[in-house]
């Protein structure tokens, strides 16, 4: 009796352990972000928006400098020492860059993460933070994209895709036009001192101040020792005053008990 080699194969396992290799390797082992879109079908999808003219972005860049603003004047009503308001300002710096890099006509805006840094200086956890605060206030909006592997590198059997740079375009939100409006009805300039610059102003003036004080005489001008002495002999006035008060008082009270 003689038996064939295939099942010697299939007796030993041999044969199934050989189909789910080549079954495995026929299979794409670079996986790709769900909701990714094929490089070259973004139009079907929108995943960009274009531009009308330049004066449509500048306006949006300039509202979207006021209202960090806005944001940054109110949550220093709670918190005085915050730096940034709701997108921050590496949000702005992202904004200004895409601004740079996208094509007008089409829309296609799709830079590398590593673009953005080298184009803004910024980290790129940084970059990360600011591109999801730009997202969630609805300013600017990515769709994932992926693209098959070149022949050269693809490695074993079967088909081959590899995630692509991420699709950007500008929303271009209402809320910011009506605060772009706004301001120009009031008349107001463009560009005034942000709010951050004028803390800092404020911040400085302070210092300022408490390092003059802490100063001896000699180091100050004629003008700052004149004011220095006349402050330290109001001051003594002041003090001569209310311990006088303070003795009479205690006096007419003392009087009132010998009395009563």
């Amino acid at each position: 009796m003689t038996t064939s080699i295939g099942a010697v194969l299939r007796s030993t396992g041999l044969a199934t352990i050989d189909r789910a290799l080549l079954a495995r390797a026929e299979k794409p082992r670079v996986k790709v972000w769900a909701g990714s879109i094929a490089v070259g079908h973004e139009k079907r999808a929108k995943a960009y928006t274009p531009i009308r003219n330049a004066r449509q972005m500048r306006e949006m860049i300039e509202a979207a400098k006021l209202y960090e603003r806005q944001t940054l004047a109110q949550r220093r009503t709670t918190t005085p020492r915050i730096r940034n308001g709701a997108i921050g300002q590496a949000g702005i710096q992202i904004i200004e860059f895409l601004a740079r890099v996208i094509d007008y006509s089409t829309g296609a805006l799709f830079p590398s993460l590593h673009t953005i840094m080298d184009g803004t200086g910024l980290s790129k956890n940084c970059v990360v933070q600011a591109l999801s605060r730009l997202k969630d206030a609805r300013i600017i909006d990515w769709f994932r994209r992926y693209e098959p592997v070149p022949d050269h590198e693809a490695q074993g059997a079967g088909p081959r895709i590899k995630q692509a740079t991420n699709a950007y375009r500008f929303l271009f939100p209402a809320f910011l036009s009506e605060i772009f409006a706004a301001r120009r009805r009031r008349g107001v300039a463009a560009d005034p001192a942000p709010a951050c610059e004028q803390y800092r102003q404020i911040e400085a003036a302070r210092d300022m101040e408490r390092m003059r004080d802490q100063l001896p005489l000699w180091e100050l001008t004629r003008e700052e020792r004149d004011k220095r002495e006349l402050a330290d002999i109001l001051a003594s006035l002041g003090q001569a005053i209310e311990a006088k008060e303070r003795e009479s008082s205690a006096s007419e009270d003392n009087r009132r008990r010998y009395l009563y």
